[in-house]
């Protein structure tokens, strides 16, 4: 199954999937639009990017509707976005282990007393 692509809309897609930092099923995507553009055939796009015929299929229609912006899933976004960075629960612990007044809290957030 073959789909047609500018040189430019290959560069795009080649960095998406080469880039750690996208999000997995834009890289999925990516590399199985790029395989079809090549001419892969369709059994072999699903052994590489592990997604069935249907799921393949989708990917490759959207495209031709929507060209790159087909990719770009808005639920991939929106799944990670509230999860906090390794960092930022280290810096969370660190507070909460901390008084308040250590922490910079004006307030005794962390007692409450007794009724």
């Amino acid at each position: 199954m073959q789909i047609d692509m500018t040189n430019e809309e290959r560069g795009v897609l080649i960095r998406w999937k080469n880039y750690s930092d996208t999000y997995r099923l834009v890289r999925m995507k990516a590399e199985a639009i790029a395989y079809a553009a090549r001419g892969v055939g369709l059994d072999i796009i699903m052994e590489m990017v592990e997604r069935a015929e249907k799921t393949v299929r989708k990917w490759l229609s959207q495209w031709r509707r929507r060209r790159l912006s087909s990719v770009v899933t808005g639920h991939a976004v929106g799944r990670n976005a509230a999860k906090l960075r390794r960092a930022q629960k280290e810096e969370r612990e660190e507070i909460f282990n901390k008084p308040p007044s250590e922490a910079g809290a004006w307030a005794e957030l962390w007692d409450v007393p007794a009724p």
